[in-house]
């Protein structure tokens, strides 16, 4: 089921001609609204947490519904950063799945076991995992054999794909080599934490996860523009 959300994502990229995903980390909905709408053309997928629709005033019915129509059907991904036992995992899952989101992100580190249960839940619903491998912030505690780890359960559970800092390239690079060539990698920390696009895709991401340069831009519309031509080179394969 994954491999089939992986080709329906990158069509999806394909189709839009692009591969910027927007992460929309604001509180303030009407900053919010208009930024999605005057990026809309420019990306893939929006990224969204799951505080954002009580934030905004939405049920996440509501809230998935006015972002698709204001992002012209753009998928959406939340990240939920699931991180619980087993069932715990797929019972979050199943509930934020049905609600309409397209995608969801989980941790890693708590086990095979307990990413199979996000994976068996989404599975069910024809939804895609993303795999949080490393964090993009500075001292996260991602050590050497964690990310291997992370990365082995991705290979063997074949998830969707992973998540891998596009502002440190030598970890990004060790990645891409670890979950080998078909699960897509999206790299957050491109723009306001540092990272440059051309590095991150030359180090092995597929997709760019860009929030405050885009959102706290004067004009959403041209910096997304100016992001997604600086990735246009560098589509995944499907």
């Amino acid at each position: 089921m994954q491999a089939e959300f992986r080709r329906a994502f990158i069509e999806n990229a394909r189709r839009r001609g692009s591969n910027l995903i927007l992460a929309l980390d604001t509180t303030d909905w009407n900053k919010a609204q208009r930024v999605l709408a005057e990026a809309a053309d420019n990306i893939t997928a929006v990224k969204v947490h799951p505080e954002h629709a009580d934030i905004w005033g939405f049920s996440h019915e509501s809230a998935i519904l006015t972002l698709k129509r204001l992002g012209n059907g753009v998928p959406v991904i939340l990240d939920a950063k699931i991180a619980d036992i087993d069932k715990n995992n797929a019972m979050k899952t199943e509930y934020y799945l049905t609600k309409g989101y397209d995608a969801i992100i989980s941790h890693g580190f708590q086990g095979e076991k307990a990413v199979e249960a996000v994976l068996a839940s989404a599975n069910k619903l024809k939804k895609g995992v993303f795999l949080l491998a490393a964090m993009s912030s500075p001292g996260h505690m991602f050590k050497k054999e964690v990310v291997e780890e992370i990365a082995a359960i991705a290979n063997k559970l074949d998830v969707a794909g992973v998540i891998a800092p596009g502002n440190q390239y030598d970890l990004l690079s060790s990645i891409r080599k670890l979950v080998g060539e078909n699960i897509l990698i999206l790299s957050p920390g491109i723009g306001a934490q540092g990272g440059d696009a051309e590095k991150a895709f030359k180090a092995g991401a597929n997709f760019a996860i860009v929030g405050r340069s885009i959102v706290d831009s004067a004009n959403p519309a041209e910096e997304s523009l100016k992001l997604k031509n600086v990735l246009g080179g560098n589509m995944p394969l499907c």
